[in-house]
């Protein structure tokens, strides 16, 4: 009895430590640009997007090149460098990820995770 009673709380344990896993982190992923104002111009922010990933790593595309970026997110106040110097600051709610970048009021949009 006492045998089946460990292995029972062992595979509990076990079980619970799997329900623990907490899977990826939703902020990651890939986003597009919805919208680009500069000096209350708005200029077209087709085609532009960034992807932040593990690590506190990013790849932003814009002005037809693409970017290696660090950044850290912090409750939802997002901060991005590139090349050591910090180009951007914003905010990261509910998949919309608003940043002031190089002068710029950028508005990018998460795209949907693919299940």
């Amino acid at each position: 009895m006492k045998r089946l009673s460990a292995l029972f709380l062992a595979l509990l344990m076990a079980l619970s430590l799997c329900a623990c896993g907490g899977g990826a982190d939703p902020a990651l992923g890939k986003y597009n640009c919805t919208s680009i104002v500069m000096n209350d111009i708005n200029l077209d922010g087709s085609g532009e997007w960034l992807e932040l990933k593990d690590g506190g790593k990013a790849s932003v595309y814009m002005g037809g090149e693409t970017r290696s970026a660090d950044y850290t997110l912090e409750e939802n106040a997002l901060t991005m460098t590139i090349d050591g110097q910090e180009v951007g600051t914003g905010t990261l709610d509910n998949g919309v990820l608003t940043l002031e970048f190089l002068g710029m009021t950028c508005v990018f949009e998460q795209e949907a995770a693919e299940e």
